[in-house]
């Protein structure tokens, strides 16, 4: 065999080995990313027995316990209204 195949076979076979491992690393970041999707989109399921859950989704109610320490809106609602406070607090005033 010429010197130069040779040399380019071993460099293909280098190279596929190299980027297959950031292949497999990019597969699996896109089925956790599915994982996380698929949580966002499911009700909580402890929203029939939890009347704080209801309107969360699993994604949400995993959350929950960071946004009460930290004071955030806990539902659609919640944020909605707090919203409206925010802009009848500030209408008619020049800010």
């Amino acid at each position: 065999m010429d010197r130069k195949v040779l040399t380019g076979i071993v460099l293909g076979v280098a190279g596929a080995a190299l980027v297959a491992p950031k292949v497999a690393a990019l597969l699996s970041q896109r089925e956790a990313e599915d994982t996380w999707q698929k949580m966002d989109e499911r009700e909580s399921v402890d929203a029939s027995k939890d009347e704080a859950e209801e309107g969360l989704t699993q994604l949400d109610s995993s959350h929950r316990a960071e946004w009460q320490a930290n004071g955030f809106p806990q539902t659609h609602a919640e944020r909605e209204r707090l919203q409206q406070e925010s802009i009848n607090q500030y209408k008619g005033k020049d800010i």
